[in-house]
């Protein structure tokens, strides 16, 4: 499941990426493994405006898929010249709204409740809603981003940890367990 130990994703992602990373929650690591915690990819524009995410460590091969299907969908975009930025946001909206009905079913039904701000409120109520609670993981990131609203990485990436994958934001380091002690 490390798909980012896998070379053709890393020969993929330094040809159509800048990569970076930031711990934003917490694990320990005994025997040299990493125990607890989780992983979220984000695709973002240059300026923080995200364009994908993948909640969940995930194989190389759908790895690639994702990033494959980030770049071709842009491009698209682009020929279409919806390369502003709302103009993209809402290409990529209506893309992820076309992935959630394929992929998953669903259709998703804007709530007139609902504003455009895209705050976290909003997407915790739609990310609640009974029509939406049996959705894995990543029919949440396209129901997420197929609604309405502008999404940035520092608004986007509290909602995925807490609300998608579980987990909580911490500061705290990472914790090295030491060698179990036996008693004779």
């Amino acid at each position: 499941m490390n798909a980012l130990a896998d070379e053709k994703v890393g020969r993929y992602l330094n040809t159509h990426f800048v990569s970076s990373y930031q711990k934003v929650g917490t694990f320990r690591i005994a025997n040299g493994q990493k125990q607890g915690g989780n992983v979220a990819g984000y695709f973002c524009t240059p300026h923080g405006q995200v364009l994908h995410v993948i909640a969940g460590p995930m194989g190389a091969d759908l790895f690639l898929r994702e990033a494959r299907w980030v770049i071709e969908t842009h491009k698209l975009a682009v020929l279409e010249k919806r390369h502003r930025r709302h103009d993209l946001q809402e290409f990529f909206r209506q893309a992820h709204a076309e992935r959630l009905k394929y992929e998953f079913g669903v259709t998703y039904i804007s709530s007139a409740a609902r504003t455009r701000s895209g705050s976290a409120t909003d997407s915790t109520a739609l990310l609640a809603e009974p029509r939406y609670r049996n959705l894995p993981g990543q029919g949440l990131v396209h129901l997420l981003l197929a609604a309405p609203g502008s999404w940035d990485i520092q608004q986007l990436y509290r909602v995925v940890f807490e609300r998608i994958l579980g987990e909580k934001i911490s500061t705290l380091p990472v914790a090295r367990a030491s060698a179990p002690i036996t008693r004779r």
